[in-house]
């Protein structure tokens, strides 16, 4: 049986697919600590708002709600 695609598609699909195996044979290490990244979102949440560098009209986050019901995020 013969190969009847194009070469030079043969060549790239042979050597993308050796790429990809050469990658997928070194782990890669977690870039993110789970625990440390909740808690940088959760006290980046806790934070005042700060204003946007287009200078538009902010407030705490939380300055308004205490007087409200329910407020979903």
């Amino acid at each position: 049986m013969t190969d009847r695609r194009d070469p030079a598609q043969a060549r790239l699909d042979d050597l993308l697919g050796a790429w990809r195996r050469e990658i997928e044979e070194v782990p890669v290490p977690p870039l993110v600590d789970p625990a440390r990244a909740v808690d940088v979102v959760l006290a980046a949440r806790r934070s005042r708002v700060h204003a946007p560098p287009d200078g538009a009209c902010t407030r705490p986050r939380d300055s308004g709600l205490r007087d409200a019901q329910k407020d979903v995020f």
